[in-house]
């Protein structure tokens, strides 16, 4: 039994190298080799329907005696060892990318996150929006009661100033007039 199990690992090694094109010990199909000066077969498409490719083979290489038959192996061997392969070949992979499911929780988990600050960013810029229109209104209100005041003030000097001048004037008559009798 040992050397079967070692015959299985052999033969997966082989199919592994192959997959990874490090076959080195690859069989060559035959022992003769093609001649220089033969010619390939002429390979043609036929338009018509359900037709194709029509392939003229050389007589010389219709006759060529078929190499050694590879080894055969059964259906569920191939499929087994396929398996594995693949298997051996994903656990690896996962083992590069680590857990994929904790990964994308922590994603999703930011992505949550981002979307929560996003929300409040836009309540804290609401805010900080009616703050200042509330500003702005105080200030327009502000302007206008400025306004207000220099209206009335405005017309509190029209009332004084007319007076004001009037006795300015006589008072600058009434000092020249002391220092004329003062002489």
């Amino acid at each position: 039994m040992p050397e079967a199990s070692n015959t299985n690992k052999k033969e997966m090694e082989d199919i592994k190298s192959g997959v990874e094109g490090v076959l080195s010990d690859v069989p060559e199909p035959s022992g003769e080799t093609m001649p220089e000066t033969a010619e390939m077969p002429d390979t043609t498409y036929s338009g018509e329907e359900g037709g194709g490719f029509d392939y003229d083979i050389p007589e010389q290489y219709s006759q060529q005696p078929a190499g050694p038959a590879p080894q055969q192996l059964d259906a569920e061997r191939v499929h087994e060892i396929i398996e594995a392969v693949v298997n051996e070949k994903w656990d690896e992979m996962a083992g590069r990318l680590g857990d994929v499911a904790v990964w994308k929780e922590k994603v999703s988990n930011d992505l949550i996150a981002t979307k929560q600050e996003i929300v409040r960013i836009r309540e804290d810029f609401r805010n900080l929006q009616n703050a200042v229109l509330g500003k702005v209104r105080e200030y327009d209100t502000g302007m206008k009661d400025v306004h207000t005041e220099m209206k009335a003030l405005e017309k509190v000097f029209e009332k004084i100033l007319e007076p004001m001048t009037a006795n300015i004037k006589e008072l600058s008559r009434l000092t020249e007039d002391m220092k004329k009798i003062r002489k």
